[in-house]
């Protein structure tokens, strides 16, 4: 059931001794089954009540508060915060009473602006990903092999080509991937598991609280990267990834940026099929764009890289000095020859420069970087979509998920 404001304040005043509410702030969250609230009190102290609606949400609930205190026991106290205590509901389950994190949540925007910022991220990633996985393991967290979180994500293709047309040569590359033996040969770590704006919390230029650990597990580390490598600028990706590297103090897998890029592209899979479990033909619409669109951009690669393999064989052939290959509106080849007349004795032209292979970047191994769409992102947002970019605004409404 739905809890009013004034409840989840009067859950405050019974969990924290001595808190007597003043006001509440409504606090958007992308998950349906809870109510959330920030409380004020008449000394303007400021606590977060979580009330789960149903039976789902009170079992998430329970884990999250089990997850984050064993965190917070240990290398994360600062991120994650305390528990103050709770009240059970008539319904069943409990509601829970936390502190509040310092500062606002993350705008994604503001990391390609501020290094500092996203250094801090890099971080704060690379902490999450220290912590020894007993800590989560001991509390109920899932605990998934390398096999297991590839063989997941060739279960979740399958079945999104039972229910859905999936573009040939999108289909093929995430085979491709999938069938990669070297790039799934990872070892799995911590991961928070559903980072995003909602679940980061900044203040100045540093990350200040993370929050919403019900889907933390021993995972792939590409899970907490993947988004940030769809959405950010690749210079502030580079940033971050470099903060990251150097944070976490073991090396790095060699192809960790390859498969964030991959788990990213596989996240429009999940998107389609939570449109069609949900029946909602808005969503399903929207991942048959974001198919479209990588398709397309496999389409431009493939041709870029047609065209740069034809001049290096122009070049290791000697014919390096030749003029660049005819577009398709020159003259035919019998028109040709008086164009050759027409300028012999004319000083040699200068050869045309060889074009760069289209090799991968340090900024990530998926050929796809730097694409020109960036509607096949990573995580989920606020609406419970990929996280799709938009152009920063000066002219941009105050976050109101400000506490």
């Amino acid at each position: 059931m739905r809890h009013n404001s004034y409840s989840l304040a009067a859950f405050a005043a019974a969990s924290v001794p001595g808190f007597e509410p003043a006001r509440t702030v409504a606090i958007p969250t992308p998950q349906d089954d809870v109510d959330v609230a920030g409380v004020i009190s008449q000394e303007g102290r400021k606590v977060l009540v979580t009330c789960p609606r149903t039976t789902a949400g009170g079992v998430r609930l329970e884990k999250e508060l089990s997850i984050s205190g064993s965190l917070a026991q240990h290398a994360l106290s600062d991120l994650v915060p305390a528990v103050l205590g709770s009240v059970k509901l008539p319904e069943g389950g409990r509601a829970a009473v936390t502190e509040v994190h310092e500062g606002a949540p993350l705008l994604l925007d503001l990391l390609d602006r501020d290094r500092a910022l996203v250094t801090s991220l890099g971080e704060v990633i690379a902490r999450i990903h220290r912590v020894p996985a007993h800590v989560v393991e001991t509390v109920g967290a899932e605990a998934y092999t390398a096999q297991a979180l590839r063989e997941a994500h060739r279960a979740q293709l399958a079945r999104a080509r039972a229910l859905e047309t999936i573009p040939t040569a999108v289909l093929q590359r995430w085979e491709t991937l999938l069938a990669d033996d070297g790039l799934w040969d990872l070892r799995p770590v911590v991961v928070h598991g559903d980072l995003s704006e909602e679940s980061l919390f900044f203040h100045g230029s540093r990350i200040t609280g993370v929050r919403g650990w019900d889907a933390a597990r021993i995972g792939d580390p590409a899970d907490d990267l993947a988004w940030l490598a769809s959405a950010l600028e690749a210079e502030a990706f580079d940033d971050l990834f470099s903060a990251y590297r150097n944070a976490l103090g073991t090396p790095v897998h060699p192809r960790l940026l390859e498969r964030a890029h991959a788990v990213g592209e596989f996240a429009v899979i999940d998107w389609l099929l939570h449109g069609i479990e949900a029946e909602d033909d808005v969503i399903i619409e929207d991942a048959r764009g974001m198919l479209r669109d990588l398709e397309s951009d496999l389409s431009q690669i493939a041709k870029d890289q047609a065209e740069s393999a034809y001049h290096s064989l122009d070049v290791h052939d000697g014919l390096a000095s030749a003029p660049s290959p005819l577009p398709s509106s020159a003259a035919s080849p019998a028109e040709s020859g008086s164009a050759v007349s027409a300028t012999e004795g004319s000083a040699p032209e200068e050869p045309a420069p060889e074009e760069p292979d289209h090799e991968e970047s340090d900024h990530g191994a998926s050929d796809l970087q730097g694409s020109t769409s960036e509607d096949r992102a990573g995580q989920w947002d606020a609406t419970g979509g990929p996280v799709r970019r938009e152009s920063p605004s000066d002219d941009a409404p105050e976050d109101p998920r400000a506490f």
